[in-house]
């Protein structure tokens, strides 16, 4: 039995909550009766799989029934929050609420208090200790599977007056209230250590490159919610980062960085873009998606003035982070890159502050260079034995010639292959020399979004740029392959791409993996009695409900494959699987194995030094990249059919093909025939054609990756194609977010001759892992049936185009599954920006106090 079944893993019934990612998992199904296949809309709502607060809207209440509720809805105390409370009715003291608006409703008898809007529709009793909705128990799930968590948990001030009747005394002062503990989430402290992993001087260097300008723009951003201030009492409240909770957008589902708008009464938040659309009229009615609890703009009615709208005057500006941190942070951003010559483009006027002090600069400079050849191996988990020998020699050597360099005045920088144009030239400082070539598209939207020009590349340059990488160069030149998936200066070439937004792929990852687990007869072993939900990618029906065996059987023997209403075998695709919120949680063993064989780990690993999601501090709600499981039957004999439609991810991905096989109880032939005329009809070069006529080599799947600076000319080709088939264009939505198009041969053809777009025809094999940048639309066709598995990841270089899809996601209807903000993208530029520049100061300050006590010695 494997460790996967010995773990009582359950997948027909409901985990318990989590109170550490406070998600609520609904997962409760009947055992399956018949086969019935079901049309998929796109107006389904995925599973929240984030802690979101959820929006428990109904009618008004009479008197009567709201009695009647808070009879039904008396909970204990628990000891300490009766002695909590004791102790502020005594000292008659001015408090953070600290507990939810039910509970404090059943303390007093006088006056009561406003409940928000959380409390007010809390319809069952929970537990005490889940109801309490703070650090310690972020959610509560009672009998109607509602989620409570107060608003002004940590958030509103109370005060008991002599009589004993509660009042509201305000709300947190962002300057006055926070504790060292606050600050130290959001500022460079001394004594905090980074929340990221291992990150030397020129990954700090590297990240900043790329995401301190999109920074930059964000806090400009936020300085203007001050001018679209309208309260004519100018406060601003603070709202405390709570453990475990994401607070989040009560319009757009976008997730709340800082500033944000407040009701008083009731919680009811709104952010910067919502606020802003609406003072200024861009914000669209919306008629057809009008619900009972909503206005005509669908912002939600305050539910303690009698369902009245909520206006933007009376709303109160909010800030989450402490104090001033994101001021001091934003100067600190500019003072270092200018320090450790970071270019800059963002345009403002600390990006122009100069560095005076010569030998500061000597210093750093020297610094830089150290850290050039350190970054190579020693610090890197590939390295072997021999590497790291052979990388001490290389420092001792680099010592002498760095001190003979400095008293000859010669610009020396180790570790590279130069050319005349660039030598004596950091890596770092050299990499934005064609910005001239820079395309800025979608001004006005976020900020100006830079597209780095495509990069073609002949075998003889890459070798000379990386020396002993095995790789080489498809879709002519443009699409790097490399072949060693654990050679340690991968890197080198895999940026140079990967920058310029470009796909890769790595092959022979399946050597480090264990595929006995990634077999189908495994899956069918361990979990064919756990029901789930199948697609029918023929038709894009749903088949409900079905033991997985049914599917799992039907990977090796066509005979076993469900059948649809006229008696022909479905061509299945699993959904969704495995569900739930964590791979690792379900599927234990498989984790393990696949995290020792990530490609690039680095950048896909939880904790790589360039995955800038590992960043985020522990107490935020982390998001949800994975793995994820792919497993669909093949398709090739339906060469206008695709097993993943057109759509385009939020952040970078890794997509690791483990398993590719064919039914064993017909003839084959004539799949592989197809399979070859879909590779050729897919615009595949020559040199991918040979690879997939090569006997050892079986082709998994057919993918089509697209620029994704060309991701606005697709939609208008396809809203063309729309009109022209006599439907019209639905507002609120968008042809690629909505994955209802697969891009055949013809409109490919369509699309390169009106629009000159080309995409990437990329065939990934066994052991083959395909990285998809953030953005970049994409499709897939199984040519046989597969087993793949994916992993998401935030890298430094696509962090501007994850901030756009972001406004473009809030932008979408209010149904529509890709609509709420998972990813939380700010906070992670954020606390990205912060980690770097903590970690290059404190390596100057430890390098200064270094050399004074080396001149106190030698006085």
């Amino acid at each position: 039995m494997s460790q996967e079944t010995a773990a009582n893993v359950n997948l027909a019934t409901p985990p318990s909550e989590s109170a550490d990612n406070c998600r609520k998992r609904t997962l409760s199904r009947s055992e399956p009766k018949s086969i019935i296949e079901i049309h998929i809309s796109n107006e389904i709502n995925s599973s929240a799989n984030s802690c979101k607060r959820p929006n428990l809207e109904t009618g008004p209440q009479t008197d009567m029934e709201q009695q009647q509720e808070q009879q039904n809805n008396v909970i204990e105390l628990s000891i300490d929050e009766q002695q909590r409370d004791t102790d502020n009715r005594t000292s008659c003291q001015i408090f953070l609420q600290h507990l939810p608006c039910f509970k404090l409703q059943q303390l007093t008898t006088l006056t009561p208090i406003p409940k928000c809007r959380e409390c007010r529709r809390r319809h069952a009793p929970s537990s005490a200790a889940a109801a309490a909705g703070g650090a310690n128990s972020s959610s509560s799930s009672n009998s109607n599977n509602n989620d409570i968590y107060c608003r002004f948990y940590e958030f509103r001030r109370l005060q008991y007056n002599a009589a004993g009747e509660l009042s509201v005394a305000g709300f947190p002062n962002p300057y006055q209230e926070p504790t060292s503990v606050d600050y130290a989430i959001w500022q460079p402290d001394a004594k905090t250590m980074p929340t990221a992993g291992f990150m030397d001087i020129q990954v700090c260097r590297y990240i900043l490159l790329h995401a301190g300008d999109q920074f930059c723009y964000l806090w400009r951003q936020e300085a203007e919610a001050l001018k679209l201030h309208e309260n004519p009492d100018g406060t601003i409240a603070w709202k405390k980062a709570v453990q475990g909770i994401r607070e989040i957008c009560d319009v757009c589902d976008t997730t709340l960085f800082n500033y944000h708008w407040t009701c008083r009464k009731c919680g009811f938040g709104v952010c910067i873009d919502c606020f802003k659309d609406r003072k200024e009229g861009l914000q669209k009615k919306r008629r057809l998606e009008t619900q009972r609890g909503h206005d005509e703009y669908h912002w939600l009615l305050c539910t303690d003035d009698e369902q009245q709208q909520h206006t933007l005057p009376e709303l109160m500006l909010t800030q989450i982070i402490a104090g001033d941190a994101l001021n001091v942070l934003g100067r600190l951003l500019h003072e270092v890159r200018t320090l450790w010559q970071v270019p800059q483009v963002c345009g403002c006027l600390l990006s122009k502050q100069q560095v005076k002090d010569e030998q500061l600069t000597q210093l750093i400079q020297d610094m830089i260079k150290e850290s050039q050849l350190k970054q190579q191996t020693s610090a890197s988990s590939l390295a072997t034995a021999q590497k790291v020998q052979q990388q001490q020699r290389l420092e001792q050597l680099h010592a002498k010639k760095l001190e003979f360099a400095r008293q000859n005045g010669i610009d020396y920088v180790p570790g590279r292959v130069w050319t005349k144009e660039t030598l004596g030239k950091d890596p770092i400082t050299t990499a934005f020399d064609n910005f001239k070539h820079i395309n800025f598209l979608r001004k006005g939207l976020a900020g100006l979004r830079r597209f780095l020009p495509p990069r073609a590349m002949t075998l003889a340059h890459s070798t000379q740029l990386a020396p002993g990488v095995p790789h080489e160069w498809l879709c002519d030149g443009k699409l790097l392959r490399l072949t060693d998936p654990m050679h340690p200066d991968n890197r080198v070439l895999y940026q140079e791409v990967w920058k310029c937004g470009q796909p890769v792929m790595i092959s022979e990852v399946a050597r480090s993996l264990n595929l006995e687990l990634w077999h189908p007869q495994a899956f069918c072993r361990d979990f064919g009695d756990k029901p789930n939900d199948l697609i029918n990618c023929l038709n894009g029906n749903l088949v409900p409900n079905q033991p997985m065996r049914h599917f799992w059987e039907g990977f090796q023997c066509m005979h076993k494959r469900l059948l649809d209403m006229n008696g022909k075998p479905m061509l299945l695709k699993l959904k969704d699987w495995p569900p739930g919120d964590d791979f690792a949680e379900i599927l234990p063993t498989r984790f393990a194995d696949l995290m020792r064989g990530l490609p690039m780990p680095e950048y896909t690993l939880r904790t790589g030094n360039l995955n800038i999601a590992s960043c985020l501090p522990k107490m935020f709600v982390p998001p949800d990249l994975g793995p994820k499981m792919y497993n669909a039957y093949g398709s090739a004999l339906h060469p206008d059919k695709g097993t993943t439609n057109l759509h385009l991810d939020i952040s970078d991905a890794v997509n690791i093909m483990v398993y590719v096989g064919i039914p064993t109880d017909e003839d084959s032939k004539p799949q592989l025939a197809a399979t070859q005329r879909a590779i050729a009809l897919g615009g595949c070069d020559y040199i991918t054609r040979a690879r997939c006529q090569s006997p050892d080599v079986l082709p998994g799947a057919l993918w089509h990756i697209f620029p994704a600076r060309d991701a606005d000319k697709i939609r208008d080709l396809l809203n063309r194609v729309t009109l022209e088939k006599g439907f019209r264009l639905e507002p609120d939505h968008d042809p690629i977010h909505d994955q209802n198009w697969y891009l055949d041969d013809k409109l490919r053809a369509r699309l390169f001759k009106e629009y000159g777009v080309e995409g990437y025809p990329i065939v990934q094999c066994l052991g083959d892992a395909v990285f998809i940048p953030a953005g970049a639309p994409h499709q897939v066709q199984n040519l046989h049936n597969c087993i793949k598995v994916a992993e998401d990841f935030v890298s430094p270089e696509n962090i501007t185009h994850c901030y756009h899809l972001t406004h473009e996601f809030r932008r979408l209807s209010h149904s529509h599954t890709n609509h709420e903000d998972k990813l939380q993208i700010k906070n992670i530029i954020y606390h990205a920006i912060k980690d770097c520049c903590t970690i290059l100061t404190r390596a100057l300050d430890e390098r200064i106090d270094l050399e004074m006590a080396k001149a106190q010695a030698g006085l």
